[in-house]
C-alpha cells in the first residue's frame, strides 16, 4: 500500500460534492424534454417579465399595459401547466414534499379542500406562472381548477404588479426622470 492510498480521504456521503452528484443523478433520471422546455421557457419569462412590463406601461399606458401583460402571463401559465402535466420530476417533487414536515400539507393525501382555498390567493398574488403551475401539480390540484386559477390568476397578479407597482414606479419616478433629462 502506498502513502497516497493510506492517507487518501474517505469518500463521504455528505457535503457539496455529494449534493451536486445527487442533483445530477436526480435530473438525469427525471428530466424529460417537456420539463426541460418548461425550465428553459421559465428562464425566458423571468428575464423578460420586468422589461416587457415597463415597455407595455410606457407604450400602452398603465392599465392597458397591465392587461396586455396579463395576456402574456396567461399564455405562459397555460404553457407551463401543459408542459409539467404528468412529468416524473413533479412526481419526485411531490414525494419529496410529502416527506418534509413543513411541506407535508401540500401532499395530495394530506390536502383538504380548505388548504387549497387558503393557498390560492397567495399563489396567485406572490408566484409567477411557472411556480404556480409547479405548486398546482405538486398539490395534485384537479386539472380544470389548475387551468382556471392558473391562467385566470394571471390577470389579478399583473393588475397589481404591473398596473399598480410598475405603473406607479413609471409614472412617479421613471417618466419624470426622463422628462427632466430632455
Amino acid at each position: 500500500m502506498t502513502t497516497a492510498e493510506t492517507y487518501a480521504p474517505e469518500p463521504t456521503s455528505s457535503g457539496p460534492i455529494a449534493t451536486f452528484r445527487a442533483m445530477g443523478r436526480f435530473f438525469k433520471r427525471n428530466l424529460t424534454r417537456k420539463s426541460g422546455a418548461a425550465v428553459a421557457i421559465w428562464r425566458v419569462e423571468v428575464w423578460m417579465a420586468t422589461p416587457l412590463a415597463l415597455l407595455l406601461v410606457a407604450t400602452l399606458g398603465r392599465w392597458e399595459g397591465a392587461l396586455a401583460m396579463g395576456v402574456v402571463m396567461a399564455v405562459y401559465a397555460a404553457v407551463f401547466l401543459f408542459l409539467l402535466d404528468g412529468e416524473r420530476v413533479v412526481d419526485e417533487m411531490r414525494t419529496w414534499t410529502s416527506k418534509r414536515r413543513w411541506t407535508r400539507w401540500m401532499a395530495p393525501r394530506e390536502m383538504r379542500a380548505h388548504h387549497l382555498w387558503l393557498m390560492l390567493p397567495a399563489l396567485v398574488m406572490f408566484t409567477g406562472p411557472f411556480w404556480r403551475a409547479v405548486a398546482f401539480h405538486i398539490a395534485a390540484v384537479p386539472r380544470t381548477i389548475a387551468y382556471v386559477v392558473g391562467v385566470g390568476g394571471s390577470f389579478p397578479h399583473t393588475l397589481f404588479w404591473t398596473g399598480i407597482v410598475v405603473g406607479g414606479l413609471y409614472e412617479g419616478a421613471i417618466r419624470p426622470a426622463f422628462e427632466s433629462i430632455t
